[in-house]
Formats: C-alpha cells, structure tokens, sequence
C-alpha cells in the first residue's frame, strides 16, 4: 500500500480511537483491543451465533465508554465466509470496520515474533496493530444483484474446475483401455464420444464385435442427431491392433462410466448457473454499456461485475486496475530485475484471467486493438513481447469499460483508440 494512502485513511480515523482486532474461527472469535498508543486495554472471545454477537457489540461498547473514545473501529481478516457475517451485523448498528490482508498479518507477525510462534491472541493483536497504522483496505460487503453475481461467478468457477477434472481423470482411463481413441476424438466427450464412452471404450471387447455390431451398439446409447459413422469405422480398425489393456477392463469401464454421468452433471449443472448469470446481468444498469463489446461475452461481463461490485464505489479506472493485480510492480534487488513491466499479480485472479481472454478475443476481432497488440511489439523504443502487449491490453480493456460506464455509452473501436 502506497504511503499517500495509509496517509489519508490515517487521516480518517478520529483521535482517540480504538481499534478492536478479530481473529475470526468457526466456532470461537479472539478480540484485543489496543488504543492509539497501542497500549492493551482488553481481550476476550465470543462465539460465532447470536448471543456472542450481542456480547461481542456490548464489551466494545463498554470499552468505549470506560476510556471516553471517538469509537472503536472493528478490524479483521476476510477469512473465507466468517467475515461477512460480522461486518453485515457491524454495518446494521453502523460501526466502522477494516479489512486486513492475511498475508501482511503473517508477515507482520512474524517479524515481531522471531521464534515464529503463533496463536489466536497474537494473531488478534497484529490485526488491531495493522489497523492502527493505516495498513488496511476499504472492501466492503457487496449489495443485491452485485452479490448474487458473486456467488453465481464462484459457482461457476467450482462447476468449470470439475468439468476439467473429470475430462482429465476420462482420458486417463480411455489411455488404459484404448489409447489409439485420441486419433479419432480430439474431443472425447462430444455426443458421438460420450455414446461410445458409455457402452464401452476397451479395444479388447470392440474387436471382439463386428464392425456393424459395434456401430449398432453406440447407436443404441446415442442421442444426437448425427452419428459419425465414419469415425467409428476407424475407431474399428484401431481397435483391432490396439495396445490397450486386457485385464481390469469391467472395472475400468464402470470407471469410465461414472465420471461420464458427473461430467454430465456438471455440464447441466453449469448451463444453469450460465443461464442465472445472464438473467442477473441484465438486471443491471452497465449491462448493456459493458456487452457493446462484443469480444466481451456475457459470462465474462457478469465476471467482470462480480469481481468489481458496484462500480459507483470507485473514483478511477486505476483502482480497477490494482483490483485485478496488472499495475507494474518493480522486482529490483542489486543488478537483478525479474522482468521490464512485471505485473503485481497480487489482485483479484478470476478478473485477470476474464480480462486476458477478452483481450485475446479483441485480439482476433476488433482491429484497432489488433492494431495497437501489433504496433506494441513492433515499435523501434522498447517493443514489447507478446505477454506484455497482453498485459498492455488488459490496463486498456479496464479503461475502456470505465469510460463505457461513467459515460453511459456503447462502444465502438474508434472510441477505445481515444483511451
């Protein structure tokens, strides 16, 4: 964090302060207290329900009291779901609350801790120290539709993670029983291959049947509307001479045809999720600045305002930037430097990875950013690699949908050339 930026939320807090830190668990949260001075006025715990909530709101209250403060600010980490439980409830009675990076209060620890120990007080009390002094963010608990596209992006993040996972654990079962298959199938599980997935992938039990048998068999399990007959014909002859396993082949089918119905699964399962984002998208006011992009799809958009929230809580695109980790961040020591325009990469993952695949995509068709993807590589100071150009992209994509949504526009290339 920049100090022009601890500065001015220093200059936020009131004199006579004090800071509560949380260490937020699952069953049982460590407060301690510290005042300005960081001085120890209290500790306790409370439990994670309504009553501890209660007596968590009533001790802060007491404290304020007894030490004649301005207030008590509230801070924590935002581990996992445990910290939007207590900052809704700290938004409700209108206490102020910081959220500290996990990582800075590990640091931070152990520094001050040489013999690296470590416990739920100690870890409650660098958190209160770490809001003292300024080193924490301004996230907040995002509202309505910006909220539920959240949760709809880290479903279908979990839902596209299996998909994957099953597709690999698939293809590893098909490279026991049949490895030639991948000559045909470059997809494994488009409808042809999943109807013969599901009736039998071993070579040793399709050279057993006549070709005509075979295909009558996958037939019998297709659903589609065009069977590709041809590629089982092939898929015949490479049967015949295959080297795939003859042993554990009942078992191995069976495998192969569980993974099947969860690939399957997850396939339906993420279709729905798609068609709730895209539904929840167009609830939205920057819905329809944002899909004027049309390198931009729609998941992407609902992705791009789950990471964000809502955009009025930000005052320039540079904040957006930061948030998805692309701003240069130097990596110096001596005569070594890592890289000439290194990204932080200490932003929001999921929206890097939206922003670097969109950007590909204009890459391929919109011209004037083919252009300027071209031009960076080639120019005579400084020509960047392909990656950097990306990234180049990736800091203007932002800057572009900043501009679409603060201007209420739609997008055209000559517009973004301005930008």
């Amino acid at each position: 964090m920049s100090k022009s930026n601890i500065a001015r939320q220093l200059a936020q807090v009131q004199p006579g302060t004090l800071h509560a830190g949380v260490d937020l668990a699952l069953e049982k949260n460590v407060v301690v207290v510290i005042n300005e001075k960081a001085e120890r006025l209290d500790h306790f715990s409370f439990p994670q329900d309504r009553g501890g909530y209660d007596y968590f709101l009533r001790r802060l209250e007491g404290l304020r009291q007894k030490y004649q403060a301005s207030e008590v600010v509230v801070a924590m980490e935002p581990s996992n779901y445990f910290w939007k439980l207590l900052a809704r409830e700290l938004e409700e009675k209108k206490i102020t609350y910081h959220l500290v990076n996990a990582y800075t209060v590990k640091k931070h620890r152990e520094g001050d801790q040489l013999d690296r120990s470590k416990d739920d007080r100690r870890d409650a009390d660098q958190i209160a120290e770490i809001s003292r002094n300024g080193n924490y963010t301004e996230t907040r608990l995002q509202k309505g539709a910006y909220e539920d596209l959240r949760q709809y992006a880290t479903l279908h993040d979990q839902l596209v993670q299996g998909i994957r996972r099953e597709k690999h654990v698939l293809w590893g079962l098909v490279g026991q029983a049949f490895p030639e298959l991948s000559q045909v199938f470059k997809n494994l599980v488009g409808e042809t291959g999943q109807a013969l997935l599901m009736t039998g992938a071993s070579a040793a039990i399709i050279r057993q049947l006549t070709v005509e048998d075979f295909i009558v068999q996958v037939r019998a399990a297709y659903s589609g509307k065009k069977l590709h007959v041809s590629k089982l014909h092939r898929v015949h002859q490479l049967a015949v001479s295959s080297i795939g396993v003859t042993e554990g082949l009942r078992a191995i089918q069976l495998a192969i045809q569980v993974h099947l119905v969860e690939l399957q699964t997850f396939q339906k399962q993420l279709k729905r999720v798609t068609n709730a984002m895209t539904a929840c998208l167009a609830t939205l006011p920057e819905a329809p600045y944002l899909l004027s992009v049309k390198s931009l799809q729609t998941v992407s958009a609902a992705i791009f305002l789950a990471e964000v929230g809502d955009p009025k809580r930000y005052q320039t695109a540079a904040q957006w930037v930061k948030l998805a980790g692309i701003q240069p961040a130097p990596n110096i020591s001596g005569k070594k430097q890592r890289s000439k325009t290194p990204m932080s990469h200490q932003g929001r993952a999921r929206l890097r990875t939206m922003l670097f695949f969109t950007c590909l995509r204009m890459v391929r068709f919109d011209e004037h950013f083919a252009q300027i993807y071209a031009n960076l590589q080639r120019r005579q100071n400084n020509p960047l690699t392909k990656m950097q150009a990306l990234g180049v992209l990736m800091n203007k994509l932002l800057h572009i949908l900043w501009a679409l949504i603060h201007n209420q526009t739609f997008y055209n290339p000559s517009f973004g050339q301005s930008i």
